[in-house]
């Protein structure tokens, strides 16, 4: 197969392109010289920048633990502070003695722990009570919940879609609710 003039001249054109890009690219061996020395280069394992945020991260959830802990204990006290004097509830209904021991003498630490459950009891009633009272609230939102697009399902026809013929109507009356039809 000869080539004719025009193929000649572009056989010549692809061949001075490929020549163009073989000077062009770089040899193989050099890249690889220069990916092998860059991955032998140590780089460093933290930055300055990362380790102060970190420690900045560090002290800020201490912080917040701290504070959320000591919150909890002063809203625990003001509870029991809050707490009414409490009649109903009293030390046989909270602590029950074994059956056949007889109860300790009233001293100064048995009356110590005595009054700690009582208030221990008045606190679990009242956050028993709030939880009902909570509990309750929910349910009567749930109970009240109407959905937002209830109104865009009600329709003028819904009296004839919900209702059924009666025996006494004829069928001409229940063919004026049927669209035209061609006979």
């Amino acid at each position: 197969m000869e080539l004719v003039g025009e193929e000649k001249r572009i056989h010549a054109l692809f061949s001075e392109a490929r020549l163009a890009d073989e000077q062009n690219t770089p040899r193989f061996a050099g890249v690889w010289n220069r990916a092998q020395s860059q991955t032998m280069r140590p780089q460093r394992a933290f930055k300055l920048s990362f380790v102060a945020a970190t420690a900045l991260l560090v002290c800020a959830l201490v912080s917040l633990a701290w504070w959320s802990q000591r919150g909890q204990r002063n809203q625990n006290n003001a509870v029991v502070a809050s707490v009414p004097s409490i009649t109903t509830v009293g030390p046989s209904s909270v602590v029950q003695p074994a059956k056949g021991s007889e109860p300790a003498p009233l001293t100064r630490r048995n009356f110590s722990n005595r009054s700690r459950v009582l208030k221990l009891a008045a606190r679990r009633q009242v956050v028993q009570l709030a939880a009902a009272r909570k509990s309750l609230r929910d349910a009567k939102a749930i109970e009240s919940w109407k959905s937002p697009t209830a109104t865009l399902l009600v329709s003028s026809s819904d009296e004839l879609l919900k209702s059924l013929p009666q025996l006494n109507q004829t069928v001409q009356e229940l063919k004026s609710f049927l669209p035209n039809q061609p006979q």
